[in-house]
């Protein structure tokens, strides 16, 4: 059977030839001009300041508090932030601590507050006392070192064991010994430059046990110093009105612990 003959086109039939490729590239331009405006970002903020400045200087004054939300791209870039200073300061704290590690001293522990690093108590005091032993001053200054920089909150823990303290001294429960023992490394972190405001000193007592009491190892486990670096960062504030703030002293007084 044989085929049929497809039918001539008309002469001036359809579209003309070149309309396609002027479609082809008024659709490119349109995809460009596209992305071109979602990579443009109004900056609210300014934009409101520089209107409101206008309006002052033509006597127009009105106040209005400016809170504009945030973008998603602004939230996925600082939790990306966070993430990548969290693990570059992990990194420098696992070679600066490798010893204390290897010798059970030390850990460092990932949650989802940020990273830990745990100190074996007996390591830190003297015996009996709020006062940093001399051979953990240069492993709490390369800490600090580590952390200056940045802007996350740094939290230290206190915690102690289940023996009751002298009812005498000047920390006469183990909350307030754990207290104090944090309070010290927050005074010594502070000396070497970090912002107080980033610091926060707390203490858990006997009540946040990782081993049993009833040994003498689970005990000297238990207590302990924790120095966590959290995802979160330190909260603006309005620099004119914070007082400069004075240096307190680590050598706190003689206690059990």
């Amino acid at each position: 059977m044989a085929k049929k003959k497809c039918p001539e086109c008309k002469e001036g039939g359809g579209a003309p030839l070149w309309m396609v490729t002027f479609g082809d590239l008024m659709a490119l331009l349109l995809t460009f001009f596209v992305l071109l405006l979602s990579f443009a970002q109004l900056e609210i903020v300014k934009f409101e300041q520089a209107a409101g400045s206008i309006k002052d200087a033509f006597g127009v004054q009105r106040i209005q508090q400016i809170d504009p939300s945030p973008t998603g791209e602004k939230m996925i870039t600082t939790d990306f932030n966070q993430e990548i200073i969290l693990v570059k300061i992990k990194e420098k704290l696992e070679f600066i601590l490798v010893k204390m590690i290897d010798n059970g001293e030390a850990e460092l522990i990932e949650s989802e507050e940020g990273f830990t690093v745990r100190l074996g108590d007996d390591n830190m005091f003297t015996p009996d006392s709020m006062k940093i032993k001399p051979e953990m001053i240069s492993v709490l200054e390369q800490i600090a070192n580590q952390l200056i920089d940045i802007p996350n909150m740094v939290h230290i823990t206190g915690h102690t064991d289940n023996q009751p303290a002298n009812p005498y001294s000047p920390y006469p429960t183990s909350w307030a010994i754990g207290a104090g023992r944090a309070a010290s490394v927050v005074a010594f972190l502070e000396k070497q430059g970090i912002d107080p405001a980033r610091l926060q000193a707390r203490s858990n007592g006997s009540y946040a046990p990782i081993e049993s009491n009833q040994t003498a190892q689970g005990r000297g486990r238990n207590r302990r110093i924790e120095v966590t670096i959290s995802r979160e960062t330190q909260p603006v504030t309005v620099n004119q009105f914070m007082e400069t703030p004075h240096f307190i002293q680590t050598n706190a007084p003689d206690s059990p612990g």
